[in-house]
C-alpha cells in the first residue's frame, strides 16, 4: 500500500472526525482532527489498519493554543528479510489555551506515557486520564510556566 492508498482509506474511515488531511511530497500524511474528542476514535482507527507504531508525541506553541501531534509508523510489507518502505503519518489535535486538556491513549499505546508525560512538563497540556501524570522531565519542585510555550521563552538578541 502506498501513501495515497493508505490517505484514501483513512480519509474515508476518518470522515466523521476530520477537520482535513493532505499527503505531503516526501509521501508523509498529515490528519487534522476537527476536535480534540476524537482522538481515541482515531487512534483506535489507526490500530485497527494496523498502525500501532507511535514514533513520539510533540507539539507545537502557537498564539493561543498548542498543536499536539501524534506521529506514527505503517511498516511496509515483509518481503524477504526487508520492511520496505514504511509510511509516517500524523494525527494533528488542536488544544485551546482555555482549556489546555487533551485524553491519554495510553488505553490504547502504552508507550505513549512518556510522551504524554513530556508534553504536560514542556507545554502544559494536562493529559487526562494518565496512569502516571507526576513529573517527567522537571524537579518536583518546580513552580514556573512549562518551558517550551512562548511566554516563558526568553528571547535575546
Amino acid at each position: 500500500m502506498n501513501p495515497s492508498q493508505l490517505k484514501r482509506e483513512l480519509d474515508e474511515q476518518f470522515a466523521d472526525v476530520l477537520a482535513a488531511s493532505n499527503e505531503r511530497e516526501d509521501g508523509r500524511l498529515e490528519f487534522i482532527l476537527a476536535d480534540r474528542d476524537n482522538l481515541g476514535t482515531a487512534v483506535r482507527t489507526l490500530r485497527d489498519a494496523g498502525i500501532t507504531h507511535l514514533i513520539t508525541i510533540t507539539g507545537v506553541d502557537s498564539d493561543e493554543q498548542v498543536d499536539v501531534l501524534y506521529h506514527f509508523l505503517k511498516y511496509g510489507e515483509y518481503d524477504a528479510g526487508d520492511l520496505g518502505e514504511g509510511i509516517e503519518l500524523t494525527l494533528r489535535v488542536t488544544v485551546p489555551d482555555a482549556d489546555p486538556t487533551i485524553e491519554t491513549i495510553t488505553d490504547q499505546i502504552p508507550a505513549a506515557g512518556l510522551y504524554e508525560r513530556e508534553l504536560m512538563d514542556m507545554l502544559g497540556v494536562e493529559v487526562a486520564g494518565h496512569p502516571n501524570p507526576k513529573k517527567l522531565l522537571l524537579p518536583d519542585d518546580y513552580d514556573g510556566g512549562p518551558p517550551l510555550r512562548a511566554e516563558n521563552v526568553e528571547v535575546t538578541d
